[in-house]
């Protein structure tokens, strides 16, 4: 009979991945299930950036500083080739808030809490040489300009990684798997049921405790699975990101910019051959399966870009498209959105339910980490003898690379850049698919290339202006966990969000490969591809002509 598994993790996000992982690494007998994708939720709605977060300085949130730029260098080491660094550029106008010399000093700050390992020390330009920098930039009022690092990642990859290497430890992890109930046993839990929500199975899985890791929706599984934790636990704040194409501004760099609408501080950000602009924060009300973009929140974006550059010409039927997301912010009662902290919280009961929520990207290491330790201590306190036949291990996460970084000979971005070399040199590929596939893949980028030298149809590009193949969408079912046409285009070859017909060009040849893998009959072939159109329009909400 097989013995229960000492945590179940609800929730297949960064927090979940990173929880999945930790605890397989420490040797504990893990399950965790995914209601949709891997990382579907908001864990592939950030900004895509791994940042130390300068403007909670402004806020004295010191330490949460000090861990995102902590942490920042951490995953610079484990994932080189998912997380890089990207240099930013801060205008400074005449009448602003804050002046040059005292925003030099906060990043004086800023690098200092870094303990100056960062990807590149600050630099101030004042006058003439800040507009040269980046001529798109509105020059009248201009007073100078900081140029400082942060890093740039591919959010989603970010989390499948962490999934893969848990999976590749013995954690038990499925998505499109939803946990809808629990059972308990002389008042401590003892199981929960999941069900399959492609076959509509479901079956008993026995634990001696449980984690709920579920982002925005941790108020309704709390209130579904009766945890008797207190709410509201969240205040969801929606972020919303809009894709343009490059050339309508292509920037060197990316830009912090002030909202003249707001003073919110959002971003211009090169992404994947794309530009994003980035983000809103407003408070939400509704069902997480709900957010979507409208038509206000595109109208701000546009129109605070335009403001800083004038001649750019941002508008509604210039974006290809855009994607929303939920913050999972701790509740309090701050006066705007963007006054709530983004530090964490665990809570912990006596039944062996534990629930984490609010946090970031950047620090989902430490609060997974944090998260099981708190999971040992309950289950050491209940049960001494549990881990004797098998003690555990330190799981060193801040060390151990990422699957895409094992094999690099340096955990550096040069590195990477020598892995794509040796792909060009070693199995032909054209310099631009090396590139792509070292910096998505890193070194398992090789079973790809080998994939398209078996059969090279594969090798043929799906877009003639983006650097995917079609190997990628074979890999995704085979390697990546991939399960239906809408995992494949919005996540792992996410075209859904840079693609000129964001993926519906691609759909159905891309749903047969899928389905050839899987087994479908025609009836799952259009029910996924159905599902896929459904995701698209979900993007194109904000736009009256849908």
């Amino acid at each position: 009979m097989k013995p229960p598994y000492d945590i179940v993790v609800v929730g297949g996000g960064i927090t979940g991945a990173g929880i999945a992982r930790d605890a397989a690494l420490r040797g504990m007998r893990v399950a965790m299930f995914e209601k949709s994708d891997y990382g579907s939720g908001t864990s592939s709605k950030s900004s895509k950036l791994i940042h130390g977060g300068l403007r909670y300085l402004e806020q004295g949130e010191i330490g949460l500083v000090f861990e995102s730029v902590s942490e920042r260098r951490v995953q610079c080491q484990v994932a080189p080739h998912l997380v890089r660094p990207l240099s930013f550029l801060l205008p400074i106008y005449e009448g602003d808030r804050v002046g040059v010399e005292l925003m030099n000093i906060g990043l004086w700050i800023y690098d200092t809490l870094a303990l100056f390992r960062t990807p590149g020390l600050h630099k101030t330009h004042r006058g003439g040489k800040a507009a040269e920098l980046e001529p798109a930039l509105r020059a009248d009022g201009l007073r100078g300009a900081i140029e400082y690092y942060d890093c740039t990642t591919d959010d989603a990859r970010l989390v499948l990684e962490n999934v893969l290497d848990a999976r590749a430890h013995g954690a038990d992890c499925r998505n499109h798997h939803e946990v809808i109930g629990v059972e308990r046993k002389r008042g401590r839990v003892s199981a929960v049921v999941v069900r399959d929500r492609e076959s509509g199975r479901e079956e008993r899985v026995a634990t001696h405790s449980l984690m709920v890791a579920a982002g925005p929706w941790s108020d309704q599984v709390a209130e579904r699975l009766g945890l008797g934790i207190a709410r509201p636990i969240l205040r969801p704040t929606k972020g919303v990101h809009a894709v343009f194409r490059r050339e309508l501004l292509p920037l060197e760099r990316a830009v912090t910019v002030m909202s003249p609408l707001d003073g919110r501080v959002m971003f211009a950000i090169p992404w994947r051959e794309r530009l994003v602009l980035g983000t809103t924060d407003t408070d939400f009300h509704g069902s997480p399966d709900e957010v979507s973009a409208d038509a206000s929140d595109v109208a701000y974006l546009c129109d605070s870009a335009n403001r800083a550059f004038p001649r750019a010409g941002f508008s509604p039927d210039k974006v290809l498209s855009t994607w929303a997301g939920l913050r999972p912010l701790i509740h309090e009662e701050a006066e705007t959105a963007s006054e709530v902290s983004r530090e964490h919280q665990i809570y912990v009961r006596d039944d062996g339910v534990s629930l984490i929520a609010g946090g970031k990207l950047t620090t989902y290491r430490l609060m997974a980490k944090e998260a099981v330790k708190a999971s040992i201590r309950w289950l050491k306190d209940t049960d001494s003898d549990l881990f004797e036949d098998r003690p555990l291990v330190r799981p060193h996460t801040s060390t151990r690379p990422l699957p895409g970084a094992v094999g690099l000979d340096e955990p550096s971005t040069a590195a990477v850049r020598r892995l794509a070399a040796a792909l060009v040199a070693e199995q032909g590929l054209e310099p631009s698919t090396a590139d792509h596939l070292a910096d998505v893949y890193g070194t398992r980028a090789r079973e790809l290339a080998h994939m398209m030298k078996v059969d090279p149809a594969l090798a043929e590009p799906m877009q003639p202006d983006l650097p995917y193949v079609w190997a990628e969408v074979a890999f995704a079912v085979e390697r990546d966990l991939a399960r239906n046409v809408d995992d494949v285009l919005s996540r792992r070859v996410p075209l859904l969000l840079v693609g000129g017909e964001q993926g519906l060009d691609v759909a159905e040849r891309s749903a047969s490969m899928i389905g050839a893998r899987l087994g479908w009959d025609r009836a799952v072939r259009d029910r996924e591809l159905a599902r896929f159109r459904n995701a698209v329009a979900d993007t194109r909400r904000f736009h009256p002509a849908g």
